[in-house]
This record gives C-alpha cells, structure tokens and sequence, in this order.
C-alpha cells in the first residue's frame, strides 16, 4: 500500500488490530486494500495516481452506487480545435464530473508573479501577498471551478447546465477561451472569462438522487432547447431570488439591521442595489429597447462604470473593495443586472464612498 489516509493514528492502528484478528484470511497486498477500503478508509496506491494522471478516478470511487453513463462536451480555447464530445461512467447521487476533472486540471506551474499582480489589482496596494508563493500547492492535484449557465427549475425539468474549468487557469497563465466567453454571453452573462480548455455538463437534481445527463455537441448549437431558454430562466432565477429577499425583509417589519443586509432594496440616483454578505447586486432599467451590445461596464477594485448606447448611466466610486475578475452582468427584459465580488465579506452601509 502507498499511502493510507485516515482521521487518526488510532485509528489506523485499529483498523490494523482488527484486520490480524479477523477470521477471514487476508494474505495478499490485495486483500487488505479491500479490507480497508470496506472500513471507509481512503486508500491511496500507485495505480490509482497512474490513473488520475490519465484522467480517471480512483479504484473505490462510486462503490456501493449504481453506475451511469454520460456525455460532455470540450471546448478547447484553441479556436482552431472543434468541440470534443466525450462519454464516460460515473455514479448517482453527486456531480460527477467534479470528480472526472480533478485530475484533467492537474500539475501545471502557477506563475508567483502573475498571482501577486492580480491579488494586488483586484484587492489594492494594501493587501499581502505573502503566501502567494506557495499556491502552486493547490494546484498539484486539480482545482475545479463551475460555473453555471443555467440552473435547475421546473421549465428545465430541474437539470443545470454547466461550465466547469481550471479555478487557477489565469494563474497559470492559460490562454483565454473566447468560446466559452461567448457561451456565456448567449446564457446572458456577459462579461465572464475562461482561461485554458473547459468543459460544459449537464446535471438533473430531481427526482433524486441527483446524476449527469448527456450534454452533445448538438446542445451547443445556438438554436438548441435550453439555450434558448437561458436568458429567460437565469432572469427567472434573480427574480426569483429578489422575492425570497422581499419575503425574509416582510417577516422583520421595522428595518432591522439584520434583516437589511441581504433583502432591503436601496434607491440610488437612476438604479436599485441590494447585496448579502458576499457580494451586491444592482439593477439597472434601460428600457425593452435596448440590446445587449450597447450596455459597456468597466469594473475596477473599487469603482464602477456602465454606460448605455454611449451615454453613462452609472460612475462611482465603490464604498469597499470587489473582485473585479469575479464581477459580471446580465440583462434580459430591459434590466441590466450587475453581480459584484466583496472582496472582504461583510455589510456595506453605502455603495458610494465616502470621501
């Protein structure tokens, strides 16, 4: 055995107690790899790291659950590359492909510089980076990052849609991916990058337990189904969300604190803002009229600026910091609506600074 995992010395020490009093007879290398990964412990041997370097899960991943087949589609971020239908087994009950990409998204050198550049333009000449040397670490063994173009609901028979990509692919200076970029946009989040090759899945949530559906290469097509639901279905969500935050605000009648932070909706000159602990959310109306080609937004460490059919509807100074690689928008039905990143979690009292 290579390398035995386990919550405790004891625990191991244990496990091997029982394994020389057990009456079956456990001889082989073997036989004890199965004797141990029957009592939960995670196994770790030569052949499963051979493995993850080409791609595939380790030997006791899915025990016990029933197995399913599915398809998922890659979208290099060399254009001159076609999309790339893959079929492959996975289990129920989770996302699989969280698993399946770990080790696709494995080794490559994080670039030290180019962390502490970013660092320093999203949260300010104030922050450390002290650290950043070492993130190369979370890397080793593949970081997954999704991101989601659509989410479940009953218009969708409750199956998401996602791109799933390297959560350090800037870092390790990937190129960008203009495609994915565009299919972002066409889902009605404009302003998104990817960097290096990803990967588009679909998952279905319900009925449970939860498995991976077939994503083809015929999904990708403009005219396919639930692209041409996207726009709708993601506008749908953020409504959604806004009378869950309307609801919780009605339940504490008098503006208490606590209840302002996530579900007041505040007023500023030509726009609305609400926000939670992790991030805000403006609402900017620019008419039915309006496509989504003329809406510009510029986001930086602490301002923002959008500007509609050249004329500037929205430039201030932020109260905080945000991310602003993190930060996107959307628009459907003449609402432009702007996510922002906190870069510090936390309640923000104003949206303008205050000089």
């Amino acid at each position: 055995l290579d390398r035995l995992h386990s919550h405790s010395r004891e625990r191991q020490v244990s496990l091997w107690g029982k394994m020389a009093d057990s009456e079956e007879k456990i001889e082989t290398p073997e036989e004890r790899l199965a004797f141990l990964r029957s009592h939960g412990v995670t196994v770790e041997t030569v052949e499963d790291r051979e493995a993850a370097k080409q791609g595939k899960p380790p030997a006791d991943w899915g025990q016990g659950r029933e197995e399913i087949e599915f398809s998922y589609v890659k979208i290099p971020a060399d254009e001159s590359k076609p999309y790339e239908l893959i079929n492959t087994k996975g289990y129920v009950a989770e996302d699989c492909m969280l698993t399946l990409m770990k080790p696709v998204f494995a080794g490559g050198a994080i670039d030290a510089e180019t962390a502490k550049k970013t660092a320093l333009a999203q949260m300010g000449k104030d922050v450390s980076t002290m650290g950043l040397d070492h993130l190369g670490d979370a890397a080793v063994g593949g970081v997954v990052e999704t991101f989601a173009l659509v989410r479940p609901c009953k218009t969708n028979d409750h199956c998401g849609v996602y791109i799933y990509l390297d959560e350090v692919g800037m870092l390790k200076q990937l190129p960008p991916n203009p495609r994915a970029r565009s299919l972002a946009a066409a889902c009605s989040f404009h302003g998104a990058d990817f960097f290096g090759d990803v990967y588009v899945g679909r998952t279905k949530c319900q009925p449970a337990p939860m498995r991976n559906l077939d994503f083809t290469l015929a999904d990708m097509d403009s005219s396919s189904p639930w692209l041409k639901r996207a726009s709708a279905e993601n506008y749908d969500y953020g409504l959604g969300m806004a009378e869950i935050r309307d609801s919780i605000n009605a339940t504490n009648p008098g503006g208490a604190a606590e209840a302002e932070d996530e579900s007041t909706v505040k007023n500023e000159d030509g726009f609305t803002w609400t926000q939670s602990e992790e991030d805000l959310e403006i609402t900017l109306d620019v008419g039915e009229g309006v496509k989504a080609k003329e809406v510009k937004a510029a986001f930086k460490a602490q301002a923002l600026g959008v500007t509609v059919g050249g004329d500037k509807r929205i430039d201030i100074e932020l109260f905080a910091k945000v991310r602003p690689d993190d930060c996107s928008w959307t628009m459907s039905k003449g609402k432009v609506t702007i996510t922002l990143e906190k870069v510090v979690e936390g309640r923000w009292t104003v949206l303008h600074r205050v000089a």
